[in-house]
């Protein structure tokens, strides 16, 4: 008979009673003698329930024995999988790449927009070049109009949180935002915004005339960075390549590719509004570097994570379910605008 586990893929990973930060657990609400590799046999999972996500933890319930006389724990879903027979069932994709702020030089982050000469010591805090932090979100201007050329963010880990504190403003020009290793925020001088490029594109395929980078792409040929993967459409063979840079290891990879903008170009029309790409064709090792599941589709181009503003991926997917030919999924904790789409097995999970 098939066995259900839990495998640890982490050597930080720690056993815990409730689904929150571990500093936040007395010792005996934690379980921190955990081993990488460690499998753990159990009776069920879940990653939700009624009232919503574990905050990006799972919960399992251990077949026969207990630790430290408890058998139901939780565990952030990224450092375990959930194996059934030999076979990974969640994650049934990798968590989408989470938003990182970038420190482009050294500088001090400040909790009000001003200038640093107008701030007491205790609202400045000093941070070297390099440094990131995980953001739960970020904006550049509220209601009332910019913050005086500053980013405000939120800290999205309470371990990285400055002084207990997790929102500050950093100077604009001294830092970056990126998602799955690209800049998006502030962009390049000269560079569209994303819908932008995606109406140049079109534009460029009516014309026949690309300005982007060559690619030569196995079973396809040359095409350029800024040319649409279906004529007339709406993604571009640099969206699915990372800006060039994940060129197809094989034909197979780029049919998958043409495969899912096939599909995707479909769902854009029906939505009405464009699709900002977060992550598409990934092989090795940016899979790896990004998180990604073993099996995730993303290796072979059929996986894509994708952004619709001012819709949840929940919404999103719901939109689409009755028809979308493979996987639809979402994300938990401060992920849920993302929207997973493959063309994969015939799949759902997380709406």
């Amino acid at each position: 008979m098939s066995k259900q586990v839990l495998k640890i893929l982490d050597n930080r990973a720690i056993l815990k009673r409730r689904p929150v930060y571990a500093g936040h657990l007395p010792d005996q609400e934690k379980y921190p003698d955990v081993a990488l590799g460690t499998e753990y046999e159990i009776q069920s999972y879940a990653w939700a329930d009624s009232h919503g996500d574990f905050d990006e933890h799972i919960k399992f319930t251990l077949k026969d024995n207990k630790i430290a006389g408890f058998n139901t724990w939780f565990i952030f879903n990224r450092f375990a999988e959930i194996e059934f027979g030999g076979e990974v069932v969640y994650p049934l994709e990798e968590q989408a790449a989470a938003q990182v702020l970038e420190i482009a030089q050294d500088t001090v982050l400040k909790r009000r927009p001003v200038d640093s000469s107008e701030l007491a010591e205790e609202e400045l805090y000093n941070v070297p070049k390099a440094m990131t932090f995980d953001l739960h979100s970020y904006a550049y201007a509220d209601a009332e109009g910019k913050f005086n050329n500053h980013i405000r963010f939120a800290i999205n880990e309470p371990e990285q949180y400055i002084r207990g504190l997790s929102t500050w403003y950093v100077y604009a020009p001294h830092a970056y935002v990126k998602l799955d290793g690209a800049v998006v925020y502030p962009l390049p001088a000269g560079q569209e915004p994303a819908s932008t490029a995606a109406t140049s594109a079109i534009a460029a395929a009516t014309s026949g005339s690309f300005k982007g980078e060559a690619l030569t792409v196995p079973g396809v040929g040359t095409v350029y960075t800024d040319q649409p993967i279906i004529s007339g459409g709406s993604f571009t063979w640099g969206e699915a390549t990372h800006g060039g840079s994940r060129i197809p290891k094989s034909a197979s990879h780029a049919q998958n590719i043409v495969a899912l903008a096939t599909q995707l170009q479909k769902a854009r029309q029906q939505i009405g509004k464009p699709f900002r790409v977060t992550s598409w064709y990934r092989p090795d090792p940016w899979n790896r570097r990004a998180g990604g599941a073993r099996r995730s589709q993303h290796l072979e181009g059929k996986g894509i994570d994708i952004v619709v503003e001012g819709y949840r991926g929940g919404d999103v997917a719901r939109q689409l379910v009755s028809w979308w030919p493979g996987g639809l999924g979402i994300y938990g904790g401060n992920r849920r605008h993302i929207l997973h789409l493959d063309v994969g097995p015939k799949r759902k999970w997380g709406f």
